[in-house]
């Protein structure tokens, strides 16, 4: 039980908040294209999945495209600046099928 609880903590290294994405995402995507709709645009949307900190995309205009690799059902939301609302839409662009 103990490794678990580690393992979920550990999930989201460079902060944020850790969003289980699985029920939007099927489990054979690889890549998955972002849109995000930031309301005002005043602030930053950070993005990544786990095992790819090194690629993380910033969202920062009203509306932003940007694409992430994807390894685990839970991608790490991080917002900074604001206050904000934001929507991020999420299509998987790519499969191993």
């Amino acid at each position: 039980m103990i490794a678990v609880i580690l393992i979920a903590a550990g999930m989201c290294l460079q902060g944020g908040e850790q969003v289980d994405v699985s029920r939007y995402v099927s489990a054979t995507a690889r890549l998955l294209e972002l849109k995000v709709t930031l309301k005002p645009a005043n602030g930053t949307v950070v993005v990544y999945s786990p095992g790819y900190e090194e690629q993380q995309v910033q969202f920062s205009q009203e509306l932003s495209f940007g694409w992430i690799p994807f390894a685990e059902p839970v991608l790490c939301i991080r917002s900074m600046g604001g206050p904000f609302e934001f929507n991020i839409d999420i299509s998987p662009i790519e499969d191993a099928d």
